[in-house]
């Protein structure tokens, strides 16, 4: 054999002592406690739930990344430019500014209203648009979403996180979300929707900025420790069944009688609709919802 069919060779054997390597590590990996492939949850985690009325029926996250503590703070906003993109007009509507000092402005006009939160969250109402059911669709639903926030405050940096039906066939909650670096920021954030198809009914947007990061980065509990500590933890589970639909590790942001706040990591665990539990991903604890 010359040197050129043994060099050869030896490329080859290398190659497929690669490859197998590579086929054990992602096995490792795949099977190793904490990193369970998406979908794959433990038996045992199925049966501890079940043990807890609740039911499974969401793929599991098997990444367990260290996080840092994040710094988040309201993104200031001036009430009238933004008033003016809902009315068009002030001419004709009432401008008050309430002795709660949990409200900044309140704009009304006939039927709608619009509140301006000091938590820098805006909710805007509009009463008596047809509630008849319709045949819209959610695609529909979501393009009225998304024009109503280019024209009322962007829609820069959200995101579309879901759409689901609401209440009435035709109508949707569609949701929206801001993120950092892939991680969303969960709680209070983002943008909720109420779309019927003769328009917007509701609206929920709070603007966040965020800071930057704060501390060193601590490793995360695993997915399905944190649905464990939501079995062992949640008030009277044996009267109210779940369905978890969805797990989603971000960071926490609730409405804090603050300006700007530390926001912990988090484990969002979905159960439908807009109920929400989560576990702090740190501790394990519970968060009150």
């Amino acid at each position: 054999m010359n040197w050129g069919q043994a060099k050869n060779l030896l490329i080859v054997a290398f190659v497929i002592l690669d490859l197998i390597l590579v086929s054990l590590y992602l096995d490792i990996r795949r099977y190793a406690p904490g990193h369970s492939a998406a979908g794959q949850a433990e038996p045992e985690l199925v049966a501890h739930l079940a043990e807890n009325n609740i039911t499974l029926a969401a793929e599991l996250p098997w990444e367990v990344p260290s996080l840092p503590l994040l710094r988040v703070g309201i993104e200031k906003q001036n009430p009238y430019p933004i008033a003016l993109s809902f009315f068009g007009t002030l001419t004709e509507v009432n401008v008050i500014r309430p002795e709660d000092p949990l409200l900044e402005l309140v704009f009304t006009r006939d039927q709608e209203e619009l509140l301006f939160y000091t938590s820098g969250v805006n909710v805007y109402t509009h009463r008596g648009l047809d509630r008849s059911p319709s045949d819209q669709t959610a695609v529909q639903a979501e393009k009225q979403a998304q024009n109503f926030l280019a024209t009322h405050g962007g829609s820069e940096g959200l995101t579309l996180i879901r759409t689901v039906p609401y209440r009435r066939q035709g109508t949707y909650l569609v949701e929206f979300g801001q993120s950092y670096k892939g991680f969303p920021l969960v709680g209070a954030s983002g943008a909720v929707l109420v779309v019927t198809p003769e328009g917007v009914e509701n609206y929920w947007r709070r603007f966040l900025n965020v800071l930057g990061e704060s501390g060193e980065p601590r490793a995360v509990i695993t997915a399905a420790e944190a649905l464990s500590a939501l079995a062992l933890q949640r008030p009277r589970p044996e009267a109210i069944p779940l369905t978890v639909r969805e797990v989603v590790l971000g960071y926490l942001n609730r409405v804090y009688n603050a300006d700007e706040w530390e926001a912990a990591p988090v484990w969002r665990i979905w159960t439908g609709g807009d109920s929400y539990f989560y576990i702090n991903a740190f501790t394990g604890e519970l968060e009150t919802s």
